[in-house]
Protein backbone atom coordinates (compact mmCIF):
# COMPACT_ATOMS: atom_id res chain seq x y z
CA UNK A 1 0.00 0.00 0.00
CA UNK A 2 1.18 3.50 -0.88
CA UNK A 3 0.06 6.10 1.66
CA UNK A 4 -0.21 9.81 0.75
CA UNK A 5 -0.66 12.32 3.58
CA UNK A 6 -1.10 15.98 2.67
CA UNK A 7 -2.74 19.18 3.86
CA UNK A 8 -5.23 18.92 1.00
CA UNK A 9 -5.64 17.20 -2.35
CA UNK A 10 -3.65 19.53 -4.62
CA UNK A 11 -2.45 18.96 -8.20
CA UNK A 12 0.78 17.31 -7.05
CA UNK A 13 -0.77 14.80 -4.64
CA UNK A 14 -3.66 14.09 -7.01
CA UNK A 15 -1.33 13.20 -9.87
CA UNK A 16 0.92 11.25 -7.50
CA UNK A 17 -2.08 9.16 -6.48
CA UNK A 18 -3.18 8.65 -10.10
CA UNK A 19 0.26 7.52 -11.25
CA UNK A 20 0.67 5.20 -8.23
CA UNK A 21 -2.69 3.57 -8.95
CA UNK A 22 -1.75 3.26 -12.64
CA UNK A 23 1.40 1.42 -11.54
CA UNK A 24 -0.79 -1.08 -9.69
CA UNK A 25 -0.22 0.20 -6.16
CA UNK A 26 -3.12 0.24 -3.75
CA UNK A 27 -3.10 3.91 -2.79
CA UNK A 28 -4.75 5.73 0.09
CA UNK A 29 -4.84 9.53 0.33
CA UNK A 30 -5.66 11.18 3.68
CA UNK A 31 -5.70 14.91 4.46
CA UNK A 32 -4.58 16.41 7.76
CA UNK A 33 -8.23 17.21 8.60
CA UNK A 34 -9.23 13.60 7.97
CA UNK A 35 -6.38 12.34 10.15
CA UNK A 36 -7.86 14.41 12.98
CA UNK A 37 -11.58 13.72 12.46
CA UNK A 38 -12.04 10.56 10.36
CA UNK A 39 -9.27 8.18 11.38
CA UNK A 40 -9.28 5.70 14.24
CA UNK A 41 -5.78 4.67 15.19
CA UNK A 42 -3.89 2.65 17.76
CA UNK A 43 -0.15 3.17 18.06
CA UNK A 44 1.67 0.71 20.27
CA UNK A 45 5.26 1.14 21.44
CA UNK A 46 7.05 -1.90 22.84
CA UNK A 47 10.58 -3.26 23.25
CA UNK A 48 10.14 -5.32 20.10
CA UNK A 49 9.17 -2.25 18.05
CA UNK A 50 6.21 -0.03 17.21
CA UNK A 51 2.91 -1.10 15.68
CA UNK A 52 0.31 1.04 13.95
CA UNK A 53 -3.32 0.09 13.45
CA UNK A 54 -5.30 2.64 11.45
CA UNK A 55 -8.92 2.50 10.31
CA UNK A 56 -9.93 4.95 7.57
CA UNK A 57 -13.35 4.65 5.95
CA UNK A 58 -13.64 0.97 5.00
CA UNK A 59 -9.91 0.26 5.15
CA UNK A 60 -7.79 -1.16 7.94
CA UNK A 61 -4.11 -0.28 7.60
CA UNK A 62 -1.27 -1.76 9.64
CA UNK A 63 2.40 -0.83 9.70
CA UNK A 64 3.32 -3.95 7.75
CA UNK A 65 0.82 -3.07 4.97
CA UNK A 66 2.50 0.22 4.08
CA UNK A 67 5.14 0.03 1.33
CA UNK A 68 5.92 3.75 1.34
CA UNK A 69 4.64 7.12 2.51
CA UNK A 70 4.64 10.53 0.87
CA UNK A 71 3.96 13.20 3.50
CA UNK A 72 3.20 16.82 2.59
CA UNK A 73 1.80 17.82 5.99
CA UNK A 74 3.88 20.49 7.70
CA UNK A 75 1.89 20.92 10.90
CA UNK A 76 -1.56 20.30 12.33
CA UNK A 77 -3.23 23.70 12.63
CA UNK A 78 -5.21 24.47 15.83
CA UNK A 79 -8.06 25.59 13.54
CA UNK A 80 -8.78 21.89 12.89
CA UNK A 81 -10.27 21.78 16.38
CA UNK A 82 -12.78 24.56 15.74
CA UNK A 83 -15.04 23.67 18.66
CA UNK A 84 -12.20 23.72 21.18
CA UNK A 85 -11.18 26.70 23.26
CA UNK A 86 -8.07 28.34 21.69
CA UNK A 87 -5.66 27.01 24.31
CA UNK A 88 -7.14 23.52 24.11
CA UNK A 89 -6.90 23.60 20.30
CA UNK A 90 -3.22 24.57 20.50
CA UNK A 91 -2.55 21.73 22.92
CA UNK A 92 -4.42 19.22 20.72
CA UNK A 93 -2.44 20.36 17.65
CA UNK A 94 0.91 19.97 19.43
CA UNK A 95 0.02 16.54 20.79
CA UNK A 96 -1.22 15.33 17.40
CA UNK A 97 1.97 16.65 15.78
CA UNK A 98 4.08 14.74 18.31
CA UNK A 99 2.05 11.55 17.79
CA UNK A 100 2.47 11.60 14.01
CA UNK A 101 6.15 12.47 14.31
CA UNK A 102 6.53 9.28 16.36
CA UNK A 103 4.41 7.23 13.93
CA UNK A 104 6.21 8.35 10.77
CA UNK A 105 9.61 7.88 12.37
CA UNK A 106 8.75 4.34 13.47
CA UNK A 107 7.46 2.99 10.15
CA UNK A 108 9.63 0.28 8.56
CA UNK A 109 9.00 1.68 5.07
CA UNK A 110 10.50 4.76 3.43
CA UNK A 111 8.85 8.08 4.34
CA UNK A 112 9.42 11.04 2.01
CA UNK A 113 10.35 13.44 3.27
CA UNK A 114 11.60 12.14 6.62
CA UNK A 115 9.76 14.12 9.32
CA UNK A 116 11.62 16.88 11.14
CA UNK A 117 10.91 18.37 14.54
CA UNK A 118 9.33 21.50 13.04
CA UNK A 119 7.52 19.84 10.13
CA UNK A 120 6.22 16.37 9.28
CA UNK A 121 7.00 17.10 5.59
CA UNK A 122 10.76 17.43 6.12
CA UNK A 123 13.18 20.13 7.18
CA UNK A 124 11.78 23.61 6.59
CA UNK A 125 14.23 26.49 7.04
CA UNK A 126 13.65 30.22 6.85
CA UNK A 127 15.48 32.24 4.20
CA UNK A 128 18.32 33.33 6.54
CA UNK A 129 18.75 29.74 7.81
CA UNK A 130 18.93 28.10 4.37
CA UNK A 131 21.27 30.81 3.03
CA UNK A 132 23.55 30.42 6.05
CA UNK A 133 23.69 26.64 5.59
CA UNK A 134 24.24 26.94 1.82
CA UNK A 135 27.04 29.46 2.41
CA UNK A 136 28.69 27.11 4.93
CA UNK A 137 28.70 24.37 2.29
CA UNK A 138 30.35 26.70 -0.22
CA UNK A 139 27.55 28.09 -2.39
CA UNK A 140 27.48 31.69 -3.52
CA UNK A 141 24.34 33.30 -2.07
CA UNK A 142 22.54 36.66 -2.43
CA UNK A 143 23.44 39.51 -0.12
CA UNK A 144 20.90 39.81 2.68
CA UNK A 145 20.45 42.45 5.38
CA UNK A 146 17.91 43.09 8.12
CA UNK A 147 16.67 46.66 8.62
CA UNK A 148 15.22 47.98 11.82
CA UNK A 149 12.06 49.53 10.37
CA UNK A 150 9.85 49.98 7.34
CA UNK A 151 11.04 53.57 7.11
CA UNK A 152 14.63 52.48 6.51
CA UNK A 153 13.44 49.80 4.07
CA UNK A 154 11.63 52.57 2.15
CA UNK A 155 14.88 54.54 1.95
CA UNK A 156 16.62 51.51 0.45
CA UNK A 157 13.76 51.04 -2.03
CA UNK A 158 14.12 54.67 -3.18
CA UNK A 159 17.71 53.99 -4.25
CA UNK A 160 16.46 51.49 -6.84
CA UNK A 161 18.15 48.49 -5.23
CA UNK A 162 16.92 45.30 -6.93
CA UNK A 163 15.79 43.19 -3.99
CA UNK A 164 13.02 41.27 -2.28
CA UNK A 165 11.54 42.57 0.96
CA UNK A 166 10.17 40.41 3.77
CA UNK A 167 8.16 41.90 6.64
CA UNK A 168 9.63 40.23 9.73
CA UNK A 169 6.58 41.28 11.72
CA UNK A 170 4.52 38.70 9.85
CA UNK A 171 4.11 35.22 11.29
CA UNK A 172 5.43 33.71 8.05
CA UNK A 173 8.13 35.40 6.01
CA UNK A 174 6.79 36.23 2.55
CA UNK A 175 9.36 37.83 0.27
CA UNK A 176 7.93 40.34 -2.21
CA UNK A 177 9.41 42.34 -5.05
CA UNK A 178 8.31 45.88 -4.21
CA UNK A 179 7.92 48.98 -6.37
CA UNK A 180 7.89 52.70 -5.52
CA UNK A 181 4.14 52.41 -5.01
CA UNK A 182 4.92 50.53 -1.79
CA UNK A 183 7.02 53.30 -0.25
CA UNK A 184 4.15 54.99 1.67
CA UNK A 185 3.19 51.62 3.18
CA UNK A 186 6.74 50.84 4.21
CA UNK A 187 7.25 54.25 5.81
CA UNK A 188 4.27 53.63 8.10
CA UNK A 189 5.36 50.12 9.05
CA UNK A 190 7.37 49.80 12.26
CA UNK A 191 8.31 46.17 11.71
CA UNK A 192 11.82 45.03 10.92
CA UNK A 193 12.42 44.14 7.28
CA UNK A 194 14.64 41.57 5.64
CA UNK A 195 16.04 42.67 2.27
CA UNK A 196 17.41 40.02 -0.09
CA UNK A 197 19.38 40.94 -3.19
CA UNK A 198 17.71 39.98 -6.48
CA UNK A 199 20.24 38.06 -8.55
CA UNK A 200 20.12 38.51 -12.35
CA UNK A 201 20.81 35.63 -14.68
CA UNK A 202 19.43 32.38 -16.05
CA UNK A 203 17.06 30.61 -13.65
CA UNK A 204 17.77 26.90 -13.13
CA UNK A 205 15.80 24.54 -10.90
CA UNK A 206 17.27 21.20 -9.84
CA UNK A 207 15.16 18.50 -8.21
CA UNK A 208 16.68 15.64 -6.29
CA UNK A 209 14.84 12.33 -5.86
CA UNK A 210 17.13 10.53 -3.48
CA UNK A 211 20.45 11.17 -5.23
CA UNK A 212 19.04 11.43 -8.75
CA UNK A 213 19.12 14.84 -10.45
CA UNK A 214 16.42 16.40 -12.64
CA UNK A 215 17.19 19.88 -13.96
CA UNK A 216 15.22 22.45 -15.90
CA UNK A 217 15.53 26.03 -17.11
CA UNK A 218 12.83 28.67 -16.69
CA UNK A 219 12.92 31.21 -19.52
CA UNK A 220 11.97 34.86 -19.02
CA UNK A 221 8.66 34.17 -20.79
CA UNK A 222 7.87 31.43 -18.25
CA UNK A 223 8.60 28.52 -20.59
CA UNK A 224 10.04 25.53 -18.70
CA UNK A 225 12.33 23.08 -20.46
CA UNK A 226 14.41 20.14 -19.18
CA UNK A 227 18.19 20.36 -19.41
CA UNK A 228 20.79 17.61 -19.40
CA UNK A 229 22.15 17.17 -15.88
CA UNK A 230 25.62 16.86 -17.41
CA UNK A 231 25.46 20.65 -17.80
CA UNK A 232 25.46 21.05 -14.02
CA UNK A 233 29.06 21.62 -12.83
CA UNK A 234 30.45 18.74 -10.75
CA UNK A 235 31.18 21.07 -7.83
CA UNK A 236 27.57 22.30 -7.78
CA UNK A 237 26.34 18.69 -7.80
CA UNK A 238 28.65 17.74 -4.95
CA UNK A 239 27.62 20.71 -2.83
CA UNK A 240 23.95 20.10 -3.60
CA UNK A 241 24.24 16.48 -2.46
CA UNK A 242 25.81 17.76 0.76
CA UNK A 243 23.03 20.31 1.29
CA UNK A 244 20.37 17.68 0.54
CA UNK A 245 21.95 15.36 3.11
CA UNK A 246 22.36 18.11 5.74
CA UNK A 247 18.68 18.96 5.36
CA UNK A 248 17.87 15.22 5.66
CA UNK A 249 15.62 15.49 2.62
CA UNK A 250 14.93 12.81 0.03
CA UNK A 251 12.83 14.97 -2.31
CA UNK A 252 13.33 18.68 -2.94
CA UNK A 253 13.76 21.31 -5.65
CA UNK A 254 16.62 23.81 -5.43
CA UNK A 255 16.83 27.18 -7.21
CA UNK A 256 19.88 28.75 -8.82
CA UNK A 257 20.72 31.80 -10.90
CA UNK A 258 23.60 31.58 -13.36
CA UNK A 259 25.20 35.02 -13.67
CA UNK A 260 26.85 36.44 -16.79
CA UNK A 261 30.29 35.37 -15.56
CA UNK A 262 29.06 31.76 -15.13
CA UNK A 263 28.75 31.89 -11.33
CA UNK A 264 26.01 29.67 -9.91
CA UNK A 265 24.17 31.45 -7.07
CA UNK A 266 21.91 29.48 -4.74
CA UNK A 267 18.63 31.37 -4.27
CA UNK A 268 16.26 28.98 -2.47
CA UNK A 269 14.49 25.64 -2.22
CA UNK A 270 11.12 23.94 -1.83
CA UNK A 271 10.41 20.36 -0.81
CA UNK A 272 7.60 19.58 -3.28
CA UNK A 273 8.95 19.72 -6.88
CA UNK A 274 7.25 22.36 -8.99
CA UNK A 275 9.03 23.33 -12.19
CA UNK A 276 10.70 19.93 -12.58
CA UNK A 277 7.22 18.39 -12.69
CA UNK A 278 6.35 20.78 -15.52
CA UNK A 279 9.53 19.83 -17.36
CA UNK A 280 9.48 16.06 -16.87
CA UNK A 281 5.78 15.34 -16.31
CA UNK A 282 4.64 11.86 -15.33
CA UNK A 283 8.14 10.42 -15.73
CA UNK A 284 9.23 12.33 -12.63
CA UNK A 285 6.16 11.19 -10.66
CA UNK A 286 7.08 7.59 -11.53
CA UNK A 287 10.65 8.14 -10.30
CA UNK A 288 9.33 9.58 -7.04
CA UNK A 289 6.97 6.65 -6.48
CA UNK A 290 9.60 4.05 -7.37
CA UNK A 291 11.99 5.68 -4.90
CA UNK A 292 9.44 5.86 -2.07
CA UNK A 293 8.17 2.28 -2.28
CA UNK A 294 11.65 0.78 -2.35
CA UNK A 295 12.27 -0.61 1.13
CA UNK A 296 15.18 0.66 3.15
CA UNK A 297 18.10 -1.73 3.47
Amino acid sequence: MFLILDQKLDKFSLRLREIAEHKGLETVFITSAELVHNVLLVFHIAEQGCNLYLRYRDKVIRSSDIEGVYCGIDIFEPALWKYFAPKDAEYAARETQALWLAILTSLPCRVVNPPAFESLAGTLLSTPEIFYLAHQIGFDIPMMINLESGKIAAEVLRTGVSAYYADLGEMWINETKLSHNNIPFLEQNENHFQVVEEIPGKLIHISLVGNQFFACEIATNGLVSPIDVSKIPHLIKARLRTLHKRLNLKLAEYFFRIMVDGTWVFVGYIRKPLYAITAYGDALFEKIIDYIVKRRK
